[in-house]
């Protein structure tokens, strides 16, 4: 019975090591704090960099005028990320920095992000909408525009 609880507790405890060394970071913003940004007018300043991978139909939930829309949604193809390639160019090509929205916060924006780092944007210009378009549309629903 030992033997067996102490197989069990090491399973346990390398799982748990090999998901903290696996698990990644990213940055995050809150619907708040990213309202705030654009208030302060960062998008028009050349500060802030938007953009959006919803697909049409959450796209037609409500969008961000300000955000540049890729309909790059679900990413996982070559033809989904080809079109992140606007974005990657104006990233690369500026030093504003980058809140990618999805529609829950999800691998909508940590998949884009890593796109982005990975062709050489730094991480620590890249944000992402914390819970996504639909909190932001619950926050401010002022702010989103439906089709």
């Amino acid at each position: 019975m030992n033997k067996y609880l102490i197989l069990c507790l090491t399973f346990a405890l390398s799982l748990t090591l090999t998901s903290i060394v696996i698990a990644k970071d990213y940055n995050y913003i809150s619907p708040q704090e990213f309202k705030a940004r654009l208030d302060a007018g960062e998008v028009e300043q050349g500060k802030l960099m938007v953009f959006s991978t919803q697909n049409h139909k959450e796209f037609a939930s409500g969008y961000l005028p300000v955000a540049v829309q890729t309909f790059a949604r679900p990413l996982e193809s070559e033809e989904d990320y080809r079109k992140l390639e606007i974005v990657l160019a104006r990233a690369k090509a500026t030093t504003e920095d980058i809140v990618v929205i999805c529609p829950r916060g999800g691998s909508g924006a940590t998949r884009p992000y890593d796109y982005l780092q990975k062709n050489g944007i730094d991480a620590g210009r890249m944000f992402i909408l914390t819970k996504g378009q639909e909190a932001y549309n619950k926050a401010f629903p002022d702010d989103v525009v439906k089709p």
